[in-house]
């Protein structure tokens, strides 16, 4: 069951009352480490109006935190989000905990529900999945709301270590591999604490005497992450306990390459431009023929991503497809997302909401 990770002292301490020159110089180099990375690597200018995403454990109570402290230096405008799943008997609790530290830190925050089972159920999806799916759905639609620039998440250093595993053991390709952005401007969407340690986290919520909730969820080995989290990850940390920034120098080197790779697709794409249609894309030739199968994946990639499929397509699936490209062998390769990628003698077809259903599908 989840419960409060410290005791209920009469007054507890708030970023709200003490504010960073009341903190202790650990906790304030936390908040200054994030400021830094927020204005100098990510190069946001103030004034921001944030959506925070807060469950209440450990990672969103620390942001909530963070986010108040930076506020008056960056001009942020805070407003915070709990999202119930409804899958565990204690998450009422866990919504008026939520609640209740964003009304001391001084941050407007509604709580709405997600019926998580349901979507899971109607789509025969797992509840990692439908959980997912509905919170940045819901997300998203409450920050277009608000007019807020960014939904805000808690991702520290070692959801950012899982998530490079979880990636490698879907067959994620490069720069991919790299694990999830600390800013994903196409989803408005930021994570400020991504190269913070959790242990870091909970040492700042100790010394300001703020508590959260544990999910005990978290430890249910029914679930992909946590069979990685508890079982491999522990593993891995033997052999290199430096693991986490290891991802971390990982991550900001895919993030270079993404960067170039981008660059050179959109002068690619300017030379060749590809044909878009109601629900499809189409690459030429021209934009194929005498480019190195590396440009070729991510050309690939470019157009799932344009049309809203899946942004994790296995490289597998793409060699296969780029094999078929490279012979000119005409047919269909399914790809994630129920797309259909159509070879054929003018180029390759992207289709979305496509199923091949002449038996010709490969690589998947």
């Amino acid at each position: 069951m989840a419960q409060d990770t410290t005791e209920s002292p009469p007054e507890r301490q708030t970023a709200r009352t003490v504010g960073l020159g009341g903190l202790s110089s650990p906790s304030a180099h936390l908040c200054l480490d994030v400021e830094r990375f927020l204005t100098e690597e990510l190069g946001l200018a103030p004034g921001m109006r944030w959506l925070l995403a807060v469950s209440g454990g450990a990672d969103s109570t620390a942001l909530a935190v963070v986010a108040t402290v930076l506020a008056p230096r960056l001009r942020l405008d805070l407003h915070a989000v709990h999202i119930d799943h409804g899958l565990r008997p204690e998450s009422g609790e866990d919504a008026r905990h939520a609640a209740t530290c964003c009304e001391n830190l001084g941050i407007p925050c509604i709580v709405l529900q997600a019926d998580v089972a349901g979507l899971a159920g109607r789509e025969g999806i797992g509840i990692e999945a439908a959980g997912r799916e509905l919170r940045y759905d819901i997300l998203g639609r409450e920050r277009e709301r608000l007019g807020a620039d960014f939904m805000v998440l808690g991702h520290h250093a070692g959801d950012l270590t899982e998530d490079v595993f979880l990636r490698l053991l879907r067959g994620a390709g490069w720069p991919a591999l790299g694990g999830m952005p600390a800013r994903d401007a196409g989803r408005n969407l930021l994570r400020p604490l991504l190269f913070q340690s959790p242990e870091r986290l909970r040492t700042f919520l100790e010394d300001i005497r703020v508590p959260w909730r544990e999910d005990g969820s978290n430890a249910d080995p029914a679930f992909t992450r946590n069979r990685v989290r508890h079982r491999i990850l522990p593993l891995c940390r033997e052999e290199n306990p430096a693991l986490d920034r290891a991802m971390g120098t990982l991550h900001r080197l895919a993030e270079l390459d993404g960067e170039y790779f981008e660059g050179v697709l959109s002068d690619l794409l300017a030379a060749h431009p590809w044909t878009e249609g109601p629900g499809s894309i189409r690459l030429s030739w021209e934009s194929l023929r005498a480019v190195h199968p590396a440009l070729r994946l991510r050309l690939y990639m470019a157009a799932l991503n344009r049309l809203g499929g899946e942004g994790q397509a296995r490289g597998r699936t793409l060699l296969g497809l780029d094999r078929a490209v490279d012979a000119r062998r005409h047919g269909c390769h399914q790809l994630p997302g129920e797309t259909c990628a159509w070879v054929d003698r003018d180029g390759v077809t992207f289709r979305l909401g496509e199923k091949d259903a002449g038996g010709l599908a490969s690589g998947v």
